[in-house]
């Protein structure tokens, strides 16, 4: 028999602990939940989802990262801990009132939400995803979406996005890459995106590559810009130092950043 209310029986659930419930067997499962897709998912605000995880995050149940949350157990050599650790270098290394091109990836949605609470920077992005992160900020920025065909990841490309680009001007480019070549060219994950990349790079008065220690041998389909066109590197501790200093070589500022850098 069910236990009625003020009975001795186990009491039901309640709907937040059902959800609370749920976003934990969610974060056991893939490692790291975000806020946008709990919302969505789970029908409630994104509010709600925040204050989920802070209330998880006070019982040791998991550790709130940008954007949601990870397992408490998650290495932070994983994606979120170098993402943020990038981000957090990265956002010392521009003016406030700049304007900022970021492009698609981990470490430009942390570093999305960083500089949103910038009055009097303007953010330009050809990603929804890093576009997003800046909006769920506390935002004082300015945050402008590039126009364009989206693929998967919610990258905007094409014609549309490059003309766009073409009539701005940037103080600085934030870009990352699935790799970086031989040549010392990044390397994207369509030739679409690439031109994307490397006009938002040729429009800014500086350039700067964020990259984790899987960008170096990794590949890509398409090219966008040398090595030599960037300013600085910030890559994140576990590259060993013949890349570094092949990087190095071409003329680019290397910054590693990381628990043994």
């Amino acid at each position: 028999m069910s236990a009625s209310v003020g009975g001795r029986g186990t009491a039901a659930s309640s709907p937040v602990d059902d959800r609370r419930r749920e976003i934990l067997t969610r974060l056991e499962q893939d490692g790291r939940v975000e806020v946008g897709l709990l919302a969505v998912g789970l029908g409630v605000t994104e509010e709600t989802i925040r204050r989920d995880l802070r209330v998880l995050e006070l019982d040791g149940r998991l550790r709130r990262a940008h954007g949601g949350a990870v397992r408490t157990d998650l290495d932070p050599g994983q994606d979120s801990g170098v993402s943020g650790t990038l981000a957090a270098r990265a956002l010392t290394l521009v003016d406030p009132g700049s304007a900022v091109f970021l492009g698609a990836g981990s470490a430009c949605e942390a570093l999305a939400g960083g500089l949103a609470t910038t009055a009097g920077t303007v953010i330009v992005t050809a990603s929804v995803p890093v576009a997003l992160a800046a909006a769920a900020a506390e935002e004082s920025a300015v945050v402008h979406l590039v126009g364009g065909t989206a693929d998967g990841r919610g990258v905007l490309t094409g014609a549309w996005a490059r003309e766009q680009l073409a009539g701005l001007r940037l103080d600085v480019a934030v870009v990352e890459a699935l790799g970086v070549s031989a040549d010392g060219r990044l390397l994207h994950a369509s030739p679409e995106e690439a031109a994307v990349v490397a006009a938002a790079v040729e429009l800014a008065s500086t350039a700067i590559l964020l990259a984790d220690p899987a960008t170096f041998g990794a590949d890509g389909l398409a090219a966008s810009v040398p090595a030599t066109r960037l300013d600085v590197a910030v890559v994140h501790q576990g590259v060993d130092e013949p890349t570094l200093d092949s990087l190095r070589s071409t003329g680019v500022r290397v910054e590693t950043v990381g628990a043994d850098a």
